[in-house]
């Protein structure tokens, strides 16, 4: 039996905890409510204005999603690993390396959210990475992870939104604000 306030564990995975947590209600009954654990996520907005035609480019990597049976093209992405929580900063320049094999100059944080709040309690941190250099010694993408990555015009980018080509909610809600960031709003 787990704690009541966090309710008892039904499932102990190596990426999530699933939990039968007791929730008061109004009317003064119980209700169970079926909540994952899951670690905290950060995604970032790479733009480059080096790619010849000065427009900036954002990073996409294409990656098999196994839960919705589709590989998906999103915003370089990873996990908060321990010891990072207090520092979502740190994974965002890990993950940076990692899946596009470039070096930050500038971090803004753009955003953090709960993409299924109703059921799960990650939270995604958004940032937004310019004056990209060059990682040393670093092959991207991460073939484990990653299948491609490609460097789309912003505008490219958020067209493939609109036309349901990117359906990836960090992704979208990254785009979206690093496009006001950018253009100053």
């Amino acid at each position: 039996m787990g704690d009541e306030a966090q309710g008892d564990v039904v499932y102990q995975g190596k990426l999530i905890t699933v939990r039968k947590q007791p929730v008061p209600q109004p009317n003064g009954s119980t209700v169970l409510y079926d909540i994952v654990d899951h670690p905290d996520a950060v995604g970032i907005v790479a733009v480059r204005t080096d790619l010849g035609d000065g427009e900036p480019h954002v990073a996409l990597v294409r990656q098999p999603r196994p839960a919705i049976n589709q590989d998906t093209w999103e915003i370089p992405a990873g996990l908060v690993d321990p010891g990072e929580e207090d520092d979502t900063l740190k994974t965002a320049e890990r993950e940076l390396r990692e899946e596009t094999g470039f070096d930050g100059g500038t971090f803004v944080f753009l955003h953090k959210h709960y993409p299924s709040p109703g059921f799960m309690n990650e939270a995604i941190s958004v940032y937004l990475a310019t004056e990209l250099r060059t990682a040393p010694g670093e092959p991207a993408p991460d073939a484990n992870e990653i299948e491609s990555l490609e460097w789309k015009p912003l505008v490219e980018a958020m067209a493939m939104c609109k036309r349901g080509e990117i359906e990836d909610g960090k992704t979208v809600i990254g785009l979206w604000l690093a496009r006001d960031e950018i253009e100053g709003q």
